[in-house]
């Protein structure tokens, strides 16, 4: 328990920070607009195209449904969350060790665990209120340009969605602590996503990685998955990834000279 000495005071600061700074109006922001604008431009896409097509260009573009309301969020929501998650984080740890304050931090009675997990339990918090606003911004326009979604399935969706925006920040995270450069972090960060982004290409492998957080997100949210394992196993992996991510930081954290 003496590692985690100092956590309580270590992720109020933390949280005050993000306030302070910004970091959690401009995320939330971000959020809440992407998941406004999902049912708007796909509620009205197809009749600005239809508008500004060329005369004799006949174009058929069936009524657009939730379905398609959840494929424009998810895209635009998981590919601007793994950004996030690398710009939130690159800086975490190391710009703290590149400018001598973690070691004066733990000079006081706060634990190197409790130090890591503030900031990381910090970062969770900002994307979940996020996430939050933007599925609650996505479900209520989408309740007024189409039909009303039942609200526990969107809710599950939201938390997969939190997961698949952790998993890269959890990556980059453990880049800060093996860095002393926020650059050099978000190097890892992003190489993570390439990597992960170009290994789910492969068919076999999609349903292993966090690219396949967005079928089980769209299935959880349209109440469509059935008996198969593969949503439970690709949410295992993703949580595996987390857990293995921030193990290696607190390893790593624990053996450095700061």
């Amino acid at each position: 328990m003496t590692a985690l000495v100092g956590l309580g005071p270590m992720l109020r600061k933390e949280l005050l920070e993000a306030w302070r700074t910004y970091r959690l109006l401009v995320v939330a922001g971000l959020f809440l607009v992407l998941g406004i604008t999902s049912p708007l431009v796909t509620k009205y896409l197809p009749e600005i195209i239809r508008t500004f097509a060329p005369a004799g260009f006949d174009v058929t573009i069936p009524p657009a449904t939730i379905a398609d309301v959840l494929d424009q969020y998810l895209k635009n929501l998981v590919q601007f969350g793994a950004l996030a998650a690398i710009l939130v984080t690159m800086g975490s740890v190391a710009t703290e060790k590149e400018r001598g304050t973690a070691a004066f931090v733990l000079e006081k009675p706060v634990g190197r665990a409790a130090f890591l997990g503030a900031k990381i339990v910090a970062a969770g918090a900002v994307f979940a209120i996020a996430v939050a606003l933007g599925t609650a911004g996505a479900w209520v326009y989408t309740a007024m340009l189409f039909q009303t979604p039942p609200v526990l399935p969107w809710a599950g969706m939201g938390a997969v969605i939190w997961l698949s925006t952790m998993v890269y920040a959890s990556l980059t995270f453990l880049g800060s602590v093996l860095t002393r450069s926020s650059l050099g972090a978000a190097g890892i960060g992003f190489g993570a996503l390439i990597v992960l982004s170009l290994a789910s290409i492969v068919p076999t492998l999609a349903t292993w990685l966090p690219a396949g957080l967005v079928g089980v997100a769209k299935a959880i949210a349209l109440g469509s998955y059935g008996p198969d394992p593969v949503p439970g196993r690709t949410v295992a992996v993703a949580v595996g990834l987390v857990v293995v991510a921030l193990l290696a930081a607190l390893v790593s954290f624990r053996r450095q000279e700061l």
